[in-house]
Order: structure tokens, then sequence, then C-alpha cells
């Protein structure tokens, strides 16, 4: 159990837009509980953590660029680990987050009411899984899916973004107790997404484009 307080950020105070000429903002206070169990066996391994958050006194952005004051939130969720040794020489991982982020009292925004809204840019679900493959000490290959769940883009809960799925590729092989040379090749099929989507009253949907397909090769070279 924890509690905390935050200040309102330079940025929520002094970047104003849209003709508003005061944000009388005041501290954001949280409650947190928590709960986590893990285990593991000869060759498996997991962890799992329950979460409950409260927060009080929010500051949000609604769709006309004002910073608000006053909402309160609630966030609760699973998020669970687990691994497993299928062979010597492979093994799968992955990562999955389970969440509900609901706006809780009644704030105007966009000229709806948002209370039991889900905030804005939070997806209910997100992780990854991760297939590696290590047919030698000095050899490791890994595909890696990596999902992210939909999610609306307003307080007002009328525009969403349909979330994405991106598959990366990474290597690395040993050639001594010196040099390492490792290949990653992320958004391996060149998929079009989001980084971030929101939306406002000006423009409409947003979006802040992802990268495109890309190969990084590095050489490590431990020469002390």
């Amino acid at each position: 159990m924890q509690r905390g307080f935050r200040a309102p950020q330079a940025t929520e105070l002094y970047r104003l837009q849209n003709a508003q000429t005061v944000a009388d903002l005041e501290s954001v206070e949280l409650d947190s509980y928590e709960i986590a169990v893990n285990g593991a066996g000869l060759n498996w391994d997991y962890s799992v953590s329950l979460y409950r958050m409260n927060k009080d006194n929010g500051i949000i952005t609604n769709s006309s660029r004002e910073n608000l004051n006053g909402s309160n939130t609630q966030h609760q969720g699973l998020e669970a680990s687990y691994g497993h040794s299928l062979t010597d020489t492979l093994s799968i991982r992955g990562v999955a987050n389970f969440a509900k982020h609901t706006y809780e009292n009644s704030i105007i925004s966009g000229g709806v009411d948002i209370k039991g809204n889900d905030i804005d840019t939070s997806p209910n679900l997100f992780g990854n899984l991760r297939l590696i493959w290590q047919p030698l000490a000095s050899t490791t290959l890994e595909l890696e899916w990596a999902n992210m769940g939909e999610y609306y883009t307003n307080p007002e809960n009328t525009a969403e973004y349909e979330g994405h799925d991106l598959l990366n590729l990474r290597g690395q092989y040993r050639f001594s107790e010196d040099v390492t040379v490792s290949l990653n090749v992320l958004n391996l099929t060149n998929e079009l997404y989001a980084e971030r989507a929101d939306w406002t009253t000006f423009t409409g949907d947003r979006y802040f484009p992802g990268q495109e397909a890309r190969a990084f090769l590095a050489v490590q070279w431990d020469f002390l």
C-alpha cells in the first residue's frame, strides 16, 4: 500500500492553449494497492501482480486542449509474465498487461459528462511474446511479437485507435570472449502504426507514426 502526491508540471501550468489564460491546478493525490506472487520450476517461471490505484484531483487535457483539475480516476489490472524452456535450445517468454482505467467523477469535456468513461490513450491490453532459440552457447536468435491493444483517443470516448501488432527479430553471435556481433531488425513486416494517437476538436484524429522497418548492426569489442 502506498500514498503519493504529484505537483502540477510547469507545462501544465504555463503551456496553455485555446485562449486559456489561467490554469489553477492543485497537487494530484493517489492511493495504490498491490499484491504479487511468483514461482519457478525446473524449466519454467512466472510472476503475477494485481494492482488497484485511486487518483484524486487529477489533471487532464480535454478535447479543447484545456488543462483541467479535479478528475478522480481508478486504475486496476493484472500484470503477468511467464517463461518456459521447451527444449535445451528453445524457450518462450511472454508478458501481458490487462488493465481498466476509468474516470470516476462527473467532468464535462467537449459537452459530455465523462464519468465512467475509459481514460483516453490507455489500452486495456498490451504485451509481448518472445521465442528464443540458442542452438550454440555463442549464438542466440529471438523472434518477438509485440501487441498494443485498441484504446480511446479522447476523454469523451467517441474516437479510438485500433491498436497494432509488430514483429521484431534479434540475433547475436559471440565470435570470441572479446568480440560479439548483434543484428536487430525492428518492425520486420514494415507495418504502418502509431506510437501514439489522440483526437482534438481542432485537428480530429492525430497519429504520431511509428518507424518503418529498420535494422541495426552492432559490434562489441571488449579490449580490457
